[in-house]
């Protein structure tokens, strides 16, 4: 191992001696300002402080069965994203609205997991556990081997690893300075999960009658998607938020076939998450969550999928019954 290497991975050992040394995750972001990032991020603006690192820790551990919290904080060129125990920007779902230009994330957790993730253009380049460098995801896997190449992957603590090779994409050494001073803070409401393939979508029909499962395998594609606007449909209906603007577009777009914005529902279904968490349980709110999922489960690509999914999040509705369900989907499918 050469002395560059060295003096590169004792400069970023500070960190496990620091108040996040048990698990985080510390995102670069070039391009975009303060509130932009924190909106990519889901931080909500309203309820944006400011608190030195200590204070940000405690607040994200009070906090973390409600909510995640980010801190942020201007270093040159770059803005760094702070989340103790956290892990939003490791999400691509996260990575692809903050990456304007360029993303660079380090995260690790008390169990050993980690993942170092670059992000360009709102794309994502290259993924990976610090652990396990030769498995690479991304549009670019390789794109960052001459940098990454020379550093000693199997000899040394992985977080420290992550953070010189981070320090080599931004040009900002690790030192404890990352952490000092006055910190922008926002609790998070997380933009949902992407839309992704299920191996085998049926077994997300749980608790429905058994006769209807033959019936949705032999389905065709179009009667799958017309059943699936019906239960998004019914879905809101039952949930009393018809009135709800993205959620009824939606549903008359996927009944006409006409192209879903899912940007807009994506935040629909961001901000009903935190207003629920914000109100009463049981409440009409958490019931409006529920509903806005089952409708963007309907807006899956694959129709099966779509169906499926929106039956499993349906069923998680106040007011809606199985059997009402299954009788839509039944006689949406024999046409």
């Amino acid at each position: 191992m050469g002395s560059y290497c060295v003096s590169e991975i004792e400069r970023a050992e500070w960190v496990r001696r620091s108040i996040i040394q048990e698990a985080a995750c510390l995102t670069f972001v070039r391009g975009g300002d303060l509130e932009q990032v924190a909106a990519a991020f889901g931080g909500v603006a309203e309820f944006g402080r400011e608190l030195d690192v200590d204070e940000f820790c405690e607040e994200a551990f009070a906090n973390q069965e409600r909510h995640p919290m980010i801190a942020l904080k201007q270093l040159g060129d770059w803005l760094l994203v702070i989340e103790d125990g956290g892990e939003q920007g490791r999400r691509p779902e996260v990575l692809r609205r903050v990456a304007e230009t360029t993303a660079v994330s380090v995260f690790w957790d008390g169990s050993g997991l980690t993942r170092f993730s670059h992000a360009v253009g709102g794309e994502l380049r290259t993924s990976f556990e610090a652990v396990l460098p030769e498995y690479r995801e991304g549009g670019a896997p390789d794109e960052l081997e001459e940098l990454r190449a020379d550093l000693p992957w199997s000899q040394a603590d992985p977080v420290a690893l992550m953070l010189a090779l981070a320090g080599r994409l931004t040009g900002l050494p690790p030192t404890p300075g990352w952490l000092a001073g006055r910190l922008r803070t926002f609790p998070v409401a997380p933009w949902p999960d992407d839309l992704v393939a299920v191996a085998d979508p049926m077994e997300q029909v749980v608790g429905y009658p058994a006769e209807l499962l033959p019936t949705l395998r032999e389905a065709g594609g179009q009667p799958l998607r017309d059943a699936a606007a019906a239960v998004a449909r019914h879905v809101i209906v039952a949930a009393d938020c018809v009135d709800h603007p993205v959620l009824r577009r939606t549903a008359c777009a996927l009944s006409t076939g006409s192209p879903v914005d899912q940007d807009a529902l994506a935040e629909a279904v961001r901000e009903l998450s935190w207003q629920s968490i914000r109100s009463r349980p049981c409440s009409k709110v958490r019931a409006h969550r529920r509903a806005a999922e089952a409708v963007r489960q309907a807006t899956h690509d694959d129709p099966l999928t779509a169906l499926t999914g929106a039956l499993d999040a349906a069923r998680q509705v106040r007011g809606v019954e199985i059997v009402e369900l299954a009788g839509i989907v039944t006689a949406e499918l024999a046409g």
